[in-house]
């Protein structure tokens, strides 16, 4: 078997185990075992809370995300948000790009999905807008193309605590790139680590559907960004991310931060 072959053959597992991990296992927020879904590092705008008070319970309860991804000055803006899970971030963004905005959430597990879809119409009537400006595709964000976004469609792509469940970062990244407009921006939130974790850690199912196994090194976002064309990445906030006992006898003593 080809190289090519083992590693598809490995992504697919991957996305498998994640799939199974969040559609399956959890159904929750409280079902996480780290703190990764605490509050944030520092108090969201009131124009973002605001958003949030009125998206409904079902969608809140099934966030699993680490951090805020919502950048300032959206309206009207044309909105990807990769890994969408239950839709939340993008039920906030759809709020805040307004009637004449757009948000396209991306996620390939299907229990997600449907619970982010079935709260379109609602959102669209609490919001007060005259037809939806929301919607959600199932695909993998590692292979955009697959799922039919085009080149060039969007002013800022957002991914809350996904890309770390992804078995191929770095194409991810040049998707990113392919899809956002010229001065477009990312704008995101992910756990990272402060050491390579083992080979074995990395093979845990547990460990990395929490988020933890597939963590980035910092310095491997930096050269991931160069390499593809991105400017920089900036931190805007960051925190470390504690685990209950469960998770910590297996990881031990290594750190975690989410930004």
């Amino acid at each position: 078997m080809s190289n090519s072959s083992l590693t598809e053959s490995n992504c697919g597992q991957t996305h498998d185990d994640v799939k199974n991990y969040y559609g399956k296992q959890l159904s929750n927020t409280k079902d996480l075992k780290t703190s990764a879904c605490a509050a944030p590092a520092k108090p969201s705008p009131k124009h973002i809370r605001d958003a949030l008070s009125q998206v409904h319970e079902d969608i809140k309860s099934r966030y699993y995300g680490c951090g805020l991804t919502v950048p300032q000055c959206l309206e009207n803006c044309r909105i990807l948000d990769l890994g969408s899970g239950s839709g939340r971030d993008c039920y906030i963004l759809s709020k805040l790009v307004g009637p004449k905005g757009d948000v396209t959430g991306v996620d390939m597990t299907d229990e997600q999905l449907e619970i982010s879809r079935k709260y379109i119409d609602y959102h669209t009537q609490k919001f007060g807008f005259h037809q939806p400006n929301v919607h959600f595709i199932k695909g993998y964000i590692e292979n955009l193309k697959e799922a039919n976004v085009q080149d060039e469609t969007f002013d800022v792509v957002v991914s809350n605590c996904v890309i770390n469940l992804c078995p191929d970062k770095k194409a991810v990244l040049r998707e990113v790139y392919r899809v956002l407009k010229n001065g477009g921006e990312m704008y995101f939130s992910d756990m990272y680590i402060n050491k390579t974790l083992s080979e074995e850690l990395k093979k845990n199912k547990m460990v990395w559907g929490e988020g933890i196994g597939g963590a980035l090194l910092w310095k491997d976002l930096f050269q991931f960004a160069e390499e593809i064309g991105f400017s920089p990445p900036r931190l805007v906030t960051s925190r470390y991310i504690t685990f209950n006992k469960e998770l910590e006898d297996v990881v031990g003593r290594t750190s975690f931060g989410g930004g």
